[in-house]
């Protein structure tokens, strides 16, 4: 199961589990058009699919989306936390708009935490059950270093609680179940970024460059095909992690 897996980096996972010949379920909220074409990719792969419209935001669409895996999987082995919104949250605008705050507060730790830690309870408690199973959670690069950087203050602080949850989980669903984390920097710029601030960007990673979706991909991979990794990160940010930007 890939929360998110329609597009970019999360149907870059889900593409490549079909590929190892896993079966795929994903959800989407809005994507219909790339959910499509996603599933009609599983499907050319020749596993079993299916892509489930849910927001993750709203509790009732997690506890619809856990019952719908069930019913027509029967379990769940595999579980990538990937669904993420990436908008700027200048501090002092959130100051200035107090609805504005418990509004987009509630929906990045709903869809950052809420979602993620439901998700992780739910299907890993019967992954423990059964003897066996992986949960992967993706962050961001800054929890692994504590750092921060401006103008993402909700983001960054969500994501800091998906690491929480990550080591939490890890914790309370050993030694059957392993949970771990994938810590991204740069990959895939949003589309309102100018030409500009990606380029002063690549400019502060030491290696000029940001990650592959197809590379986060394989980190998720190797966290689940390992056998003595729990509670750990796997920092993929071109170096960016060696300084604080």
């Amino acid at each position: 199961m890939v929360t998110g897996g329609a597009k970019r980096v999360g149907r870059e996972i889900c593409l490549r589990f079909a590929a190892h010949g896993a079966n795929v379920a994903f959800n989407y909220r809005s994507s219909g058009k790339e959910a499509q074409e996603t599933l009609r990719e599983l499907q050319s792969a020749g596993v079993r699919s299916m892509a489930i419209q849910a927001d993750l935001s709203d509790a009732d669409s997690c506890r619809k989306l856990v019952k719908c895996l069930l019913s027509d999987f029967g379990h769940v082995d595999i579980l990538v936390n990937n669904a993420s919104e990436f908008p700027r949250t200048p501090l002092a605008e959130l100051a200035g708009d107090p609805e504005r705050f418990e509004r987009e507060f509630n929906y990045h730790a709903y869809l950052h935490m809420r979602a993620p830690l439901y998700l992780g309870m739910e299907l890993g408690l019967r992954m423990k059950q059964k003897g066996w199973g992986r949960i992967v959670n993706i962050t961001d690069r800054v929890t692994v270093k504590g750092q921060a950087y401006r103008d993402w203050v909700l983001y960054l602080v969500t994501k800091y609680g998906l690491y929480g949850i990550t080591q939490v989980l890890a914790e309370e669903l050993s030694p059957e179940v392993t949970v771990n984390s994938v810590a991204p920097g740069l990959i895939l710029p949003p589309p309102y970024f100018t030409p500009q601030e990606v380029e002063q960007i690549l400019k502060r990673i030491p290696l000029r460059q940001g990650a592959s979706a197809a590379e986060i991909a394989s980190d998720v991979v190797h966290l689940v095909l390992s056998d003595s990794k729990t509670g750990s990160v796997v920092l993929t940010d071109g170096g960016t992690g060696l300084h604080a930007l």
